[in-house]
Order: C-alpha cells, then structure tokens, then sequence
C-alpha cells in the first residue's frame, strides 16, 4: 500500500505530478516523446526482464507490461543511449573506447554510469534482494569523452521492431549462493528500446500521443518554487511588482522534479538560488526556519492562472499569506485546503496513473493551440457590428392563425432582458425555440454569460491578460543558456587575464569594446507568445460566437478542459487566503483590545 512518503511532490495549484510521460506515434518526431524525467526521455518498449522470470513471478509484478502487443499496431524503436544509460557516441573509425591519447580537443568527465537512476519507468520487485553489477569493478577507471560525440540522432525513426523482439542476452544471471548478478550492459540495451503506440496501444505508463499533442502538453515538467528571501536579499531587475513587496521570491525554472522534491536545479539562479527542495506539505514535524529554505512548487501556468484570480479577487499577488497557509499545514500536519478534481486524486500515487480520457489534466491552460484560432475568428472587423445588435439572422414567419398565443410579445424588451438575466444558457436556448420574443437578443448578453459561465475565460475581463516572463520561456533553453553563459564568461575571463599580463596597453580599449552576452529567443517561445492570451475588447468581439465556438469544440479544447479545473482549485485557494487575512485581522483586532 502507498502512503504519503512514497508520493511524489505535485503542482501546488493543479495537484498534477511533474513528472509526466507521453508515447509518439510512428510519424511523430523523438521529441514528441516524453519519459518520466522529461525532455530527451521515453517509455521503454517493455520488460525485457520479463522474459527471465517464471509465471508466478510474472503475476507479482507491479505493472503489466504485456497490455501491449504488435497485433494492437504497437511496436519498438531502438535509441541510441544517451537518456537512461550514458555512453559516449563514437564515429566508426575510434578505436575502443573513444580514447585518443593525443588529441587536443578530448575532455575528461567523471564517471556517472553506475549512478542511480532517479526514474524507473517500471517498479523493480526485486530491491531488497543481494545485487551485484558485472562492471562494479570498473567503477574506479577513467572515461574520456570528446565534446562533439559523433552524428547526431535522427529526429525521425524509419526502422521499428515488434514487440517480441529478444534482446539477444540474460540480464540477470543466478550466482551459487543464490544471489543475482545483473548484467549492466544488457540492462542499459533493454532500456534503449523505445515503445511506439499503435493505434490499440493500451500501455496505461504514459499518456498516448493520438490523444493529445506535444504542443498541447508544454509546460507539464516545468518547475519554479517560492522560496523565502534571504538575509542579503538584493532586488533585481526582472523581479515582478508582488516580488519587490513579498517577503519572498520566485526562483528560476527547473527541467524535472526528482521524486523526493530534492535536489532542484533551477536556471537562470535568480537571487543565488541553484538547488532547493521543494514540497507542498509534510508528515513530519518541522520548524519555520527549515521552511523557509523550502521552496512551494508549481507550474508556471498555474501560476499565471493565481495571478489573475488573485487581481481580481483580492486586488493584490499575495504570495506571504499563500506561504503561510503551506506553512501552517506542514506544521500542524494538515492537508493543503483544496478539494481536488476526482481524476486528479484518480491520477495521484507513487507515479502518475496516466489514465486514457484524463489527458487533458496535462494539457497547458494558458497557451492552448485551439482557442487561438476560436479567439481570432470572434474579433469582428466589420464596421456595422455591434454588440447591441442581435446575433442572429432573421427567422421565417410561422403561420400567426395556427400559432399558440405568445404571451411574452406583450412585454418590452427591457422586461424580456430582466428575464433573460436569471436563465442559464440552456434555459435560453429553450426560451428562444418556445417564443418569438426572445428570437433576437443582443450579442452582449453572450457577454455576461461568457463570464458568468466562462469565468476562467479571463481573455474577456482581465486588464492584463498577458502571461507573466516564466511561464512563457522554453525550459530546456533557459538552461542551456545558463551552460553557455557559465562556459563564455570563463573565456572572457581567461581572456581578461592573458590581456592584463600580457598586452596591458591594449586593456582598456579591450575592456571598452568586448562583446555583450547574447542568446536568441528559442523558436519554440515565439510559437508559445503568439498564441498568448489577448484582451477582448467588449465592443468589437462577437460573444455569441465565442461562446458559441468554445461549446461546441470543447472537447478538443484540452487545455481550456484544464484552465477551469485548475481554476476551480485556485478558487478555493484564493477563499483560504481570504480567510486567513480575516482571521490574522481579527487576532491584531483582539490583541489590541487586550492592550
């Protein structure tokens, strides 16, 4: 049985697990792939280990991995190592092990082959039992890599193998004492074979590719954490107005969150912040300094999603109040204040249950690639429109002698509007077909259903709907150009200090003229702000449209699916901070009483 220890840190906001998988299609890139670490990962093809264990062995096992089969379309492809088992990629003509004693442009790197992995994409059964690898001896040796390891990979597969494919050898082999020795090289091959949906694929270890896209999924492995403000706190230029004021911080964004929430590693290291842990509530007692250096983690778009419900209903970012109320619970070993959406808590154990139709739990809510198109198409260029006008087109005369009497035609439209004013849209839809009072309304009532049913459609009300800077960066790249920014200022370094000793009359033109640091915008964050939530303007947006056009594509508007989801639970979180605001106000009302 799981309990809390063994769960992985979620979404302080959504309740959703960071660590997300997707399986591709065929025709689908290998980035489209995701494995539980995110980026560059994927599900592997299936349990080769499997092969090696007796039938009621097989029945033990935590997962089913032969759900699967090629006959559902399902099939393999091999990867090369790299995610899950690190080997250095060598051209045909390197001699073994890619050694070139003499070569000037090879680097030393320490070995991390042997190092733990912190993601299994299947739950061993066998982890209390005696293991000894077959290279532990080799632990000790050197291994040298060169910095451009070979061809790069493929970005498309044209070769693919069934799913009975045999690895060729044992992975584990049983010694005389009864113990098991694995065989690491044939693990790491194991893990190379990527598996590929078909279009029965029931493999429940990922969320399938033909059910939601890549670029519905951006942002789900995305972490950033609130974190407390340290004695040397200095502002910066990119703090937020609600940073500046808070007694605490956002840190910068991380590519995975381990499963222990330890051990975040975060670009760019805002505020020196580089690696933290992070966790949303506790089973043991802390203390508030402990706290302190324990970030509360989230998505970014789910952060977006509490800046705007906290403007509107609080007028204010109120991060202080947020971290307490996480406090408060970790103290008193009390659960976060939020009711989560039952396929959430459907979704929660020791790794996410990636459950066919829930997809939609993972999709971004605030960069969804279908509204955009919805959005565009509801903003009226015609010089006539109005939204006092009706929407709709005239309808055919009935014949008036065989029609029942309507006794709504007697009422000004200043009443039928009061009326319409307390009906759902369902209700008026009934109304519009029952009488012919009510054929033509104004476009802005959609206006005020729209935010009435739509409140998390907050394009229509907000005075800012645009996303704040870190929800919008592209994760990976943000990293990468902190490597490339640690490695270029090394150089000027390097090259500060041969001019100064070596050329010092030249060092103050060199100074004056040395290059700035630059780093292009990654194409995918260009693609990412242009479908940015725009404000709608009330006069120029045609609102039964877009009511109309989110109703009946609702169900591939996943991400929208999500938005009022999560909406709801921040709702429920902004209601908590208002509570403990009343309640801190009434403590300092009493204490002053007392005096």
């Amino acid at each position: 049985m799981l309990t809390e220890l063994t769960k992985q840190v979620p979404c302080q906001f959504c309740g959703v697990h960071f660590n997300i998988s997707r399986i591709r299609s065929k025709w689908e890139p290998r980035s489209a792939a995701f494995g539980p670490g995110g980026r560059g990962g994927w599900v592997e093809g299936r349990d080769f280990t499997r092969d090696e264990k007796d039938e009621e062995e097989q029945a033990q096992d935590m997962y089913d991995y032969d759900d699967c089969s090629s006959e559902m379309g399902c099939c393999m492809a091999l990867r090369a190592p790299g995610f899950y088992s690190p080997r250095p990629l060598l051209y045909d003509d390197d001699p073994a092990g890619g050694i070139h004693v003499d070569d000037p442009n090879y680097e030393y790197q320490s070995d991390s082959g042997d190092d733990p992995l912190e993601y299994e994409s299947g739950a061993s059964d066998g982890e209390d039992e005696r293991m000894e690898t077959a290279d532990d001896g080799c632990t000790s040796q050197l291994e040298w890599t060169f910095k451009v390891q070979g061809p790069d990979h493929p970005e498309y597969d044209t070769e693919f193998y069934p799913l009975s494919t045999q690895l060729g050898e044992s992975i584990w082999t049983i010694n005389a004492d009864g113990s098991r020795t694995m065989n690491k090289e044939a693990y790491d091959k194991s893990r190379c074979y990527e598996h590929i949906a078909g279009p029965d694929c029931r493999n429940s270890r990922a969320y399938l590719g033909r059910n939601i896209s890549a670029e519905e999924m951006r942002g789900c492995h995305t972490v950033q954490c609130i974190l407390a403000k340290g004695p040397g706190w200095k502002p910066r230029v990119d703090d937020l107005d609600f940073e500046r004021k808070s007694r605490y911080h956002l840190t910068g964004v991380a590519q995975i969150m381990p499963s222990s929430g330890d051990g975040l590693i975060f670009a760019p290291v805002r505020h020196g912040v580089n690696n933290i842990r992070a966790e949303i509530e506790f089973m043991f007692a802390t203390s508030q300094e402990e706290l302190n250096e324990i970030g509360l983690p989230f998505h970014p778009a789910c952060f977006e999603l509490f800046i705007q419900a906290s403007k509107q209903c609080l007028g204010e970012v109120d991060m202080d109040t947020l971290v307490r109320i996480r406090d408060r619970g970790c103290m008193t070993s009390q659960p976060v204040p939020i009711e989560n959406h039952e396929h959430v808590t459907e979704g929660q154990g020791q790794v996410w249950n990636h459950q066919v139709g829930h997809e939609y739990l993972v999709a971004n809510p605030i960069f969804v690639p279908a509204l955009k198109p919805i959005i565009k198409s509801a903003i009226s260029t015609d010089k006539g429109f109005s939204v006092h006008n009706s929407p709709f087109d005239a309808r055919n005369q009935t014949n008036t002698v065989s029609s029942a009497p309507d006794p709504f035609l007697a009422f000004p439209i200043e009443i039928s509007l009061i009326i319409i004013d307390y009906l759902s849209s369902q209700d008026i839809a009934a109304l519009r077909l029952a009488s012919r009072a009510f054929t033509h309304l104004p476009n802005s009532l959609w206006h005020r259903l729209v935010i009435r049913e739509m409140p998390w459609l907050y394009e229509a009300w907000s005075s800012d709907p645009m996303p704040y800077y870190w929800a919008t960066v592209i994760t990976h790249d943000v990293h990468q150009e902190k490597a490339a920014r640690e490695e270029w200022d090394r150089d000027m370094e390097k090259q500060r200090l041969v001019i100064a000793e070596e050329m010092p009359e030249v060092q103050a033109e060199w100074l004056r003229n040395q290059p700035q640091w630059e780093w292009p915008d990654h194409p995918d964050r260009l693609e990412v702000l242009g479908l940015s939530p725009v404000k709608l303007d009330y006069n120029s947006t045609n609102w039964y449209q877009l009511y109309r056009d989110i109703t009946v594509n609702w169900k591939q508007l996943k991400g929208l699916q999500n938005r009022a989801r999560i909406w709801d639970a921040i709702m429920q979180i902004v209601g908590a901070i208002k509570a403990a605001r009343e309640e801190c106000l009434d403590e300092s009302s009493s204490a002053v009483m007392v005096q």
